[in-house]
């Protein structure tokens, strides 16, 4: 794990990792988080950095991965995440093709991942809390769908 990001959060709402390899887009990503009020977040520049933060047993709800990053890519990170016994839920970030999209969701389905769904680059904050307000939804797994214009859910911010 490569930053706790702490902010003026709410602790203990709901504790993201942001795994990225591009800065920017994992500086935005945690900006989005943070003005919405979700927290503790966590970041990490690679599948392998973002392994170590679960051994180092971060209490992580939810991992918003990229597809292709250095070292260890989204696919393998999500392989080893499950093969080790973490259970976080689910959002891919990515601005890959979407036969790639599909493989890497249904690498965390088949490995007992919850998929919350499919955010495509670059991210929109509503897409963004619209999909993070379904962890805490007890229904069925939903599609991994772009949700570029989908209404964020009001309850998930936090004053």
């Amino acid at each position: 794990m490569d930053r706790r990001i702490d902010g003026d959060l709410e602790h203990g709402s709901l504790s993201v990792l942001v795994v990225d390899d591009d800065d920017l887009q994992r500086q935005f990503l945690a900006r989005l988080l943070a003005r919405a009020g979700i927290g503790p977040l966590f970041w990490a520049t690679n599948g392998r950095s973002a392994l170590e933060a679960f051994r180092e047993g971060q209490a992580i709800d939810v991992v918003v991965c990229d597809l292709l990053m250095p070292e260890m890519d989204g696919i393998e990170f999500l392989k080893q995440v499950s093969d080790e016994g973490f259970t976080p839920s689910i959002v891919i970030s990515s601005g890959a093709d979407e036969d790639t999209q599909r493989e890497m969701e249904s690498v965390a389905r088949t490995h007992g991942l919850r998929v919350l769904g499919f955010i495509p680059k670059p991210v929109s904050v509503d897409a963004l809390l619209t999909v993070l307000a379904r962890h805490g939804s007890q229904g069925e797994d939903t599609p991994a769908e772009p949700e570029a214009e989908s209404e964020a859910d009001p309850a998930r911010r936090t004053p």
